[in-house]
């Protein structure tokens, strides 16, 4: 291990950290591991999560890549003194190359967790580092609530400031109009009221614009659109209060075609421009709307499709190198069989009675995920004969303590109240409780069934069909965390509302990680599938050779 002097004078003359001055040097240097290597082994592959960042004190390394064709080549070689890492480092990201020793090679390493520390406790560390373009504008996003683990926002932009300046003309306008009829109306009028009425005008004349271009510029701010290393995502609050919230996202392997298009010579002059994200979903596209730089963003969301290709394709290949080895050299173990999961119990008693009556606004069972509509809309649903119920119970309790008995025609009505009113009461309870929507392993079900079985509405769509997904809620919705969750398909159904559902913004994460479940699944089934053909072809050849050889 070399010394701390050492250590120092290897980390000045690494790019990233060429910046930091010596008492910052130290502290990293204090940070620094040295792993050994010998010749021809793996140090990190593609698609794995990056958790080092990677010196070379000695020895070489060669870097390849596999394209999203499935075809590995080799993109470059490291030398002593040079390093790799920095996306994973600062940002998490996974690797986007295989690094493998050319010979034994020595690297000097720093783990992410331990940099992250250092960063935490030292902002200026930091603000010293000389990152990459790209690696820096990401480190200033903020890290939102709403992400995955594993999702890491790649671009984060709000529309050109063009859009907000083009509200803001208007706002001046209004304001320079008003300024010249209050100039007017007093030199026309002159004196006594028309000072007051000039004023006033005047007064408007600077109140008036001066909201608005502050409503304008909250809602250009507000207006965000997000593109991560998985989906695509539209966030926007709108309404009156600029609380209502919208939030559209679309995963990219739904994404079939990104077009930009500009309209007008200011767009141009300017570089902004709409960019068309075209999905198989009913609404059939995402806009990003007037947004700078629209081909960067479009080539980013393409090379994204294409690393995502490239990481199923070595999962693939990988998956092949272990079902060869296992079914040849019988290495490796059977995967290990799930045990049966217990079909659950059924509720007996008081506490069944209890759930009828209080049942979970979200329910998990296994892989499938219930929702019911928010309590809101249970109290709307059942507002007017619990009302009815409440107010005939009021009155006969008042004429019983004023007559100091039950009178016969008091209870002969208020028995006839409940007669309709429970039944009424009972009957809109049952019909809100049996509209549900659910999700399950590989489908998306919207259930709307009236009491006694009466009629039953049934809408499904396969996972693999959802192409967006989408929430808005109002300002009550905001309050009481409620809200609509709209699912965009390929299939028939066309698109599913989820109206009213408790937290929607956890509704939509849901979907996704189900929507990506089932995507795995499926390609892991076309994988094996294909695994076991390939093992036919090969069992065959090899039955073939081995005949050959022993009859020569």
């Amino acid at each position: 291990m070399p010394s701390t002097e050492e250590i120092i004078r290897i980390l000045q003359g690494v790019h990233l950290f060429s910046g930091l001055s010596r008492p910052q040097l130290r502290r990293l240097a204090l940070l620094v591991k040295e792993v050994p290597y010998l010749a021809r082994e793996t140090v990190c592959r593609q698609g794995e999560p990056g958790l080092r960042y990677y010196i070379i004190l000695k020895g070489a390394v060669r870097v390849t890549r596999v394209d999203p064709e499935g075809r590995a080549a080799e993109v470059r070689r490291l030398a002593a003194g040079e390093a790799f890492g920095e996306t994973s480092l600062l940002l998490g990201d996974v690797r986007d190359a295989t690094v493998e020793t050319v010979e034994e090679t020595v690297f000097l390493c720093i783990d992410k967790e331990d940099f992250d520390r250092l960063l935490a406790a030292d902002r200026s560390i930091e603000q010293a580092l000389k990152m990459r373009k790209d690696v820096a504008e990401r480190r200033r996003y903020p890290r939102f609530s709403w992400l995955e683990p594993g999702e890491l926002p790649l671009k984060v932009l709000r529309k050109h400031v063009f859009a907000f300046l083009d509200r803001l003309i208007l706002s001046v306008s209004v304001w320079a109009l008003l300024m010249v009829v209050g100039a007017v109306f007093l030199a026309v009028e002159g004196g006594g009221g028309a000072f007051q009425v000039a004023g006033w005008l005047l007064i408007g004349g600077a109140i008036v614009p001066f909201l608005s271009v502050l409503y304008f510029y909250i809602d250009w701010r507000n207006d965000i659109y997000i593109l991560t290393n998985r989906r695509v995502v539209h966030r926007e609050r709108a309404g009156a209060l600029l609380i209502e919230e919208r939030f559209s996202a679309a995963p990219l392997q739904a994404i079939q075609n990104v077009q930009v298009s500009q309209v007008g010579i200011i767009g141009r002059l300017l570089k902004f421009g709409d960019l068309i994200i075209e999905t198989a979903g009913a609404a059939g596209q995402v806009v990003f709307r007037d947004i700078p730089d629209p081909w960067n963003i479009q080539q980013t969301i393409l090379e994204q499709q294409a690393r995502i290709r490239s990481l199923t394709r070595i999962q693939e290949r990988e998956a092949i190198h272990r079902a060869v080895r296992q079914h040849f050299l019988f290495e490796g173990e059977d995967e290990a069989r799930q045990p049966p999961v217990a079909p659950p119990t059924e509720r007996l008693g008081c506490l069944a009675i209890l759930r009828y009556f209080f049942p979970p606004s979200w329910e998990r069972e296994g892989t499938t995920v219930t929702w019911r509509r928010h309590w809101v809309t249970l109290l709307e649903a059942i507002g007017i004969p619990l009302g009815v119920v409440l107010v005939a119970t009021l009155v006969a309790v008042v004429f019983a303590r004023l007559e100091h008995r039950f009178a016969p025609n008091v209870a002969l009505v208020y028995g006839l109240v409940m007669f309709f009113a429970i039944p009424w009461l009972l009957w809109r309870f049952e019909d809100w409780q049996n509209d549900f929507f659910q999700v399950t392993a590989t489908r998306i079900v919207q259930v709307s069934r009236l009491p006694l079985f009466l009629r039953e509405q049934r809408r499904e769509a396969n996972l693999e069909q959802v192409t967006n997904v989408r929430f808005e809620q109002g300002v009550l919705g905001k309050i009481l965390r409620f809200g609509d969750v709209f699912v965009e398909t390929a299939a028939p159904a066309g698109t599913f509302r989820f109206e009213r559902v408790s937290r929607p913004q956890e509704v939509q994460r849901e979907i996704f990680a189900h929507m990506e479940a089932a995507r795995r699944q499926r390609q892991e089934a076309e994988a094996r599938q294909r695994r076991t053909e390939m093992l036919d072809w090969l069992s065959a050849y090899d039955e073939l050779r081995r005949r050959s050889s022993s009859e020569s």
